[in-house]
């Protein structure tokens, strides 16, 4: 989209994100000594939608739809909704649509000028310094330009390679830790044959349960 339009693009990562939106339930926590000894065994409510609240992630999107609709003028994609794009006019006059990306806290922006965007962004929820730039990985995903011959537009291509490669990387050491091994060739995912809903094998314990979630995100 970018390339055909000639459009830039840059990224960033909002710093706790979670931390910008207010606490939507009532929760109170009863102090410990890491509050301090004055402080042992009050009372404290929790103002902020911290890490780990059910609803925290709920707050935080709805903090940045609304900043990203009513103070920037973006409105969502329909097939997206964490796509956001508004009309804007190119220096040349032609007319195209400005794009924001929202993954949690990773943010991308597609303009003619992504940077003014993003400083603009940066007015409401503080980004990483060092996050703000051309996008190399995204989501996980290699992000590299490249030309082709005859057409001046820029380009950029996305590879999942370097994910991958992590992640059997990361399977191996927890098999190897267990005494397993993956199989050094799999002619499929799954064996000839097989029915998931007929599986009776045990379920997994929290830990591994957990594991595999991690794994397919």
């Amino acid at each position: 989209m970018a390339a055909l339009n000639d459009l830039d693009v840059m990224s960033a990562d909002v710093a706790g994100a979670y931390l910008n939106a207010d606490c939507p339930e009532k929760v109170h926590i009863i102090c410990g000594p890491e509050f301090g000894t004055e402080y042992i065994g009050r009372v404290a409510i929790i103002k902020k939608a911290l890490y780990g609240l059910r609803s925290s992630g709920f707050a935080w999107r709805s903090l940045c739809a609304k900043t990203l609709r009513e103070n920037m003028g973006f409105k969502p994609c329909r097939a997206d909704n964490d796509t956001w794009m508004r009309p804007a006019v190119k220096r040349n006059g032609e007319k195209y649509y400005e794009y924001i990306f929202v993954y949690t806290d990773d943010i991308m922006v597609v303009s003619e000028n992504p940077r003014a965007i993003l400083d603009r962004l940066n007015l409401y929820f503080l980004l990483k310094p060092d996050s703000i730039g051309k996008p190399n990985i995204y989501l996980g995903a290699q992000i590299q330009p490249f030309e082709i011959k005859g057409d001046p537009r820029k380009k950029r291509a996305i590879s999942s390679e370097q994910y991958v490669k992590e992640a059997v990387r990361l399977v191996k050491d927890w098999l190897e830790k267990r005494g397993l091994m993956l199989k050094t060739r799999a002619p499929s995912v799954l064996p000839s044959g097989y029915v998931p809903e007929l599986d009776g094998s045990s379920e997994l314990d929290d830990e591994r349960a957990t594991y595999y979630q991690s794994l397919i995100g």
